[in-house]
């Protein structure tokens, strides 16, 4: 089976960087691309806050895809809905022929998946982690998430923490 090649958004290149496993982002996929518009909000406009260098070297170094969205039509018609990064990473998805994003924001991904698209986020990478064998504290990690503001649903926190060490 080849390994999943996804088009990410913002939160999980911060919020992964924050709990120090941005460098699950590249065991876990063959592939990640980001939107100028991403990098932009990450690197440029986060300078100096969680994610923004992991972001730079990982386009430096290859590991992550630095990409032009080629159709701003596409983009535009989201934009009253989701804000240009989330925008830029389901059209891009689709430009790019790939079948899953990284998105963390409720109205994102349920546009993705009305345009067709797999969905996960910061959540997901962590679970594919602990499916992958690496070594996970789901409940120390949600925490300190939420710490950072990540929004989280009270039942879903509690199902994820049952039995999770």
């Amino acid at each position: 089976m080849r390994p999943l090649r996804v088009v990410t958004n913002a939160g999980p290149l911060i919020y992964l960087a924050i709990l120090g496993r941005f460098d699950l982002l590249r065991g876990l996929f063959g592939g990640i691309y980001l939107p100028r518009a991403v990098y932009h909000e990450v690197v440029i406009q986060g300078i100096g806050q969680p994610g923004a260098d992991e972001t730079r070297e990982g386009v430096s170094d290859g590991s992550l895809r630095l990409v032009d969205v080629q159709n701003r039509i596409a983009v535009d018609a989201l934009l009253g809905e989701l804000d240009l990064g989330e925008a830029e990473t389901i059209v891009l998805a689709r430009e790019l022929n790939l079948g899953w994003v990284l998105l963390d924001d409720g109205a994102a991904r349920a546009r993705a998946r009305l345009m067709g698209l797999g969905v996960t986020g910061t959540i997901g990478v962590l679970l594919l982690a602990r499916r992958a064998g690496i070594e996970i504290d789901l409940q120390h990690d949600l925490g300190l998430l939420i710490a950072h503001n990540f929004r989280l649903a009270r039942d879903l926190y509690d199902m994820l923490t049952t039995g999770s060490r």
